[in-house]
């Protein structure tokens, strides 16, 4: 018998029975994302598990070492892919940054929402089209339920620390989507300055000279969850990272500049 139930209500219900259970650790090797379940004494004990998730943008499938990467050096991805579990036979709802993302946060297809592509669909040298381009938005509409609105119900704090690409608060950002806190997160897809300070980020405060913008943001998770440990917390870090600018720390590229290459 096939069941049809409105979107709203299943979301409702994936909250319930996320608060009946402790999340395991697990990683999205083929999708570039992992999430992680608190079994803290605190989280037991209110039945409320704490959630971390983990949004990698445009980081390959075989950028990894558990994956067989023979170049790139991951090693603490490795340890929690050993510990979890990895699914290699999975698709994204989209192919680039900000339809993707949309798909993850409402749990809808890109023909609900409407984010097909970056930006406007007829990007690209016309000439190359085969299709007369459909009409896209590059925001989520605030009407849609994302997930940090479903599971507030349940007594959840909420952050989205990272990329958000999707527009900008107090309305279609994350603030206006559900979340407590709102750290660099805005309309734009890239560091429009680059990983280090100055940031040029209307959500995030610049740091010392010579900061990275990665290690700012885990820097800034690692604080919420230090602020909210015991209460149900749910953490969404979309890093900027490894999307272009390609810019990493100079003894991470002394290290990989005298390293072979590899076809791994």
């Amino acid at each position: 018998m096939e069941i049809l139930m409105k979107r709203r209500e299943f979301l409702k219900k994936c909250a319930a029975v996320a608060n009946g259970f402790v999340l395991s650790h697990f990683a999205f090797a083929a999708t570039g994302c992992a999430a992680f379940g608190s079994s803290s004494k605190a989280a037991l004990d209110q039945k409320h598990p704490n959630i971390v998730f983990v949004f990698i943008d445009d980081m390959g499938w075989r950028d990894v070492g558990f994956m067989g990467s023979q170049y790139y050096e991951t090693p603490n991805i490795d340890k929690l892919a050993a510990k979890g579990m990895v699914f290699t036979n999975a698709y994204s709802n989209a192919p680039n940054c900000a339809p993707a993302r949309a798909c993850l946060l409402s749990g809808q297809y890109g023909p609900r929402h409407g984010v097909y592509t970056v930006g406007t669909s007829s990007r690209g040298r016309s000439k190359f089209r085969k299709l007369v381009p459909i009409e896209n938005t590059t925001i989520l509409d605030s009407k849609i339920v994302t997930f940090a609105e479903a599971i507030k119900p349940a007594g959840y704090v909420s952050a989205s620390i990272g990329k958000w690409h999707l527009g900008d608060d107090p309305q279609f950002g994350p603030v206006g989507q559900g979340f407590d806190v709102n750290v660099a997160g805005y309309s734009a897809g890239h560091p429009q300055k680059g990983y280090f300070v100055p940031y040029n980020n209307p959500e995030l405060q610049d740091g010392p000279q010579g900061e990275y913008l990665t290690d700012r943001l885990t820097d800034e998770a690692l604080n919420f969850i230090e602020t909210n440990k015991d209460r149900p917390f749910f953490l969404y870090l979309p890093h900027y990272a490894v999307h272009t600018p390609l810019q990493a720390k100079s003894e991470l590229i002394k290290k990989y500049e005298k390293k072979p290459g590899s076809n791994g």
